[in-house]
């Protein structure tokens, strides 16, 4: 790196340095000599009782480790070294190795990368004279072996029965008994790479002659936060380089974190949807938290996006990360599903959040949250898989809520199908539907890959044509247009987006968008005359249209379900008002407008105990409903009275009706204030009803 200039060294000393150098010194003279022989016979393997009398002894004599040829730190392994410097940070000074050695003590070292645990083993034996009884779970191919938390369970067990020093070495992902955690034995962090680790690491490396002359060079390391995501191989690997300087440019690329390369931002976003608004005020809150302006304790921790697919959980997931400046680490139950049976699923499960732990402050993503499914499930099919799979889950979950610094984001379609226990507070705090991105939000996607290729006057018309659709839709079209270009050997331009999405003006029913807009806009004005909660977003897409409403609590007297089914009929009212007819718009499935005023207008006369048949339940009201022709009669008025208050109230109310579908024909998508602004001469037409079967 040309020009690369550090400012004047500044010096700090850490207090576990003089332990580091102890350290050092003993991993020189160990790697000085051939491995020490025992002490009965140069050519014989010990027997069982040499090695008895060895640990009846206690440490190794001093003189083991000084009596050693020198050779000079530089030609120690890196990696050995580098972890010899990481435990002396955990340790802090000899005086914690010496009580460590005591007989009866218990030591533990967490927070350890599965991957770097054999390699504290061997550095371990090779600079602490302390012969422990090391006790650690099985590894295979850096993964846990399969049953290594119930046999590390087991090795744990045992050792209450030996008077011998223990050390525990704890990686991520695994978790000690109870009767461990109630006695408190002394409990170690293994350091982080820190800037004093590495500085120290420098020191004792190829690199130290150029120390003196370089100037500052904690000041132009990366941060400590950053290099948290960096392994022992990749530091190892970064300062390889000939050159100070090119050591630490190395190591700034590995941490460097690209916004624009890396995916979108939410301060590129623009709206004031719920989840976008809740996305922000978690980022905001774990930012204040890294500058100490609020405790832990005080900020949500979790947040599950749930909506239909395509609809951007997963980018606005990582935006919060991208924003917040942290590491985003993901995950999915798919991905751990595939690794195969069930051990290694939980294996795969435990190691991601094990990354989270260690990468902390980090954001935790897990796609298809879903997935793991509810012990309330009726189907029996592999229920003994999933009860295993939900509490291996739970357990997770709540470690790593006792771990400051991990915000968990989970993203599903089906937040029905989650077991409760998932979904309660504490482990998912916040829960926000994502619906279809609106013209803004699409823009901001628009514009993060498109800036460079389409005018932004350009981009904005496209996003609001391009409603309806999702992120992904959007994200497709994109790599196909650009694909189209290639071939065609032409620049991109908007027809070839426009093509993709299959939009512009030579596709669109002006009269189709008219209605659509009439029907959406008469559910808005029905709202606000009503009372019945908010209008967040009103949206005209490909399908048809969309309008989010935020419903309030009621009191469900037989007034505010009659109110529930007027709204429901609000958009065929408009129609009729407005158009002179109506279309089929209103029905069609399960979810239609017609299907919930069906649906609240049966259970007031089957269910609700609040029609003719008076006090009463069925138990199944679809069935009375259709075999019963007084309740299906009863039903039909009740639904028709409600569609003709619909229609009085949007007469009273035609020229907001007809300046509302306007404005979304024009834009597309309205926001909850644009809404509320056209809305406000809108007033209230609520009513009371007396029960049908009310005592005189």
């Amino acid at each position: 790196m040309e020009g690369f200039i550090m400012p004047h060294l500044t010096k700090k000393t850490p207090t576990w340095a003089a332990f580091a150098d102890t350290l050092i010194e003993r991993l020189r003279r160990h790697h000085g000599l051939a491995p020490a022989r025992f002490l009965n016979d140069e050519d014989e393997e010990p027997s069982e009782l040499d090695i008895l009398f060895q640990k009846l002894e206690g440490p190794v004599p001093a003189t083991q480790f000084t009596e050693r040829a020198d050779i000079p730190s530089r030609y120690l392994p890196a990696r050995q070294l580098l972890t010899g410097i990481r435990l002396a940070a955990a340790f802090g000074s000899q005086d914690q190795e010496q009580e460590s050695a005591q007989c009866g003590a218990i030591t533990i070292i967490r927070d350890i990368a599965i991957e770097d645990l054999q390699l504290i083993k061997d550095t371990l034996k090779s600079a602490f004279p302390t012969r422990w009884l090391i006790i650690e779970p099985d590894v295979a191919e850096v993964a846990f072996a399969k049953n290594a938390q119930s046999r590390f369970d087991r090795l744990l067990v045992d050792c209450v029965d030996k008077i011998e020093p223990v050390l525990i070495l704890q990686p991520d992902g695994i978790t000690l008994p109870f009767h461990l955690k109630a006695i408190a034995p002394t409990t170690l962090a293994f350091s982080n790479v820190t800037h004093d680790v590495l500085l120290k690491f420098l020191e004792c490396g190829h690199l130290s002659d150029q120390l003196a002359g370089a100037g500052n060079v904690r000041a132009a390391l990366p941060t400590e936060t950053a290099m948290k995501a960096l392994g022992t191989v990749d530091v190892c690997a970064a300062t390889r380089a000939p050159a100070l300087h090119q050591a630490v440019e190395r190591l700034r690329r590995m941490t460097h974190r690209d916004a624009k390369g890396n995916g979108p931002r939410l301060e590129d976003m623009t709206g004031d949807n719920i989840a976008l608004t809740a996305a922000r005020r978690i980022v905001a809150d774990l930012l204040d938290w890294q500058a100490g302006k609020a405790a832990w304790h005080e900020l949500s921790h979790s947040l599950l996006l749930y909506g239909a697919p395509g609809t951007g959980k997963t980018w606005l997931a990582r935006a919060m990360g991208n924003s917040a400046g942290l590491t985003v680490v993901t995950g999915s139950f798919g991905e751990w599903q595939a690794a195969g049976h069930l051990g290694d699923m939980l294996r795969e499960m435990r190691a991601t959040f094990a990354k989270a732990r260690r990468n902390a402050p980090c954001i935790l993503v897990i796609d298809e949250i879903d997935a793991v499914g509810s012990r309330t499930d009726d189907d029996r099919h592999a229920s003994h898989y999933r009860i295993q799979v939900i509490t291996a889950f739970l357990a997770e979950m709540d470690q790593i809520a006792q771990r400051e610094g991990v915000v968990v984001v989970g993203t599903c379609n089906h937040v029905d199908r989650m077991d409760p226990a998932v979904l309660r507070s504490g482990r998912m705090d916040v829960k926000i539907e994502v619906p279809l991105p609106d013209a803004e939000a699409l823009y901001a996607i628009l514009s993060h890959d498109l800036s460079k290729d389409i005018a932004d006057h350009e981009l904005q018309k496209l996003a609001h044509r391009a409603v309806g659709h999702s992120a992904a839709d959007i994200d497709a079209a994109i790599r196909a247009a650009r694909s189209n270009a290639r071939h065609e050997r032409k620049l991109l331009h908007v027809a070839m987006l426009e093509e993709q999405l299959k939009i512009g003006s030579a596709k669109e029913n002006p009269n189709r968008t008219w209605r659509i807009a009439v029907h959406e806009a008469g559910h808005a004005v029905i709202g606000k005359a009503l009372d019945l909660g908010p209008i967040d977003r009103i949206m005209i897409t490909g399908d048809g249209g969309q309008i989010h409403r935020r419903a309030q609590s009621s009191e469900s007297r037989l007034c505010d379900i009659e109110d529930e089914i007027v709204y429901s009929l609000g958009g065929r009212a408009a129609e009729r008002l407005m158009l002179g007819e109506v279309s089929a718009g209103a029905g069609g499935p399960a979810t239609s407008d017609l299907a919930l005023a069906t649906r609240h207008a049966v259970d007031i006369e089957a269910a609700y105990g609040l029609g003719h048949e008076g006090p009463v339940w069925h138990a199944n009201p679809d069935a009375l409903h259709l075999a019963t022709p007084a309740i299906r009669d009863r039903v039909r008025q009740r639904i028709m009275k409600a569609e003709k208050r619909a229609g009085e109230i949007l007469r009273q109310h035609q020229q907001v009706l007809e300046a509302l579908a306007s404005e979304l024909v024009e834009k597309r998508s309205l926001r909850s204030s644009e809404i509320a602004q056209l809305l406000q001469h809108v007033t209230e037409n609520t009513s009371t009803t007396t029960p049908e079967n009310a005592p005189p």
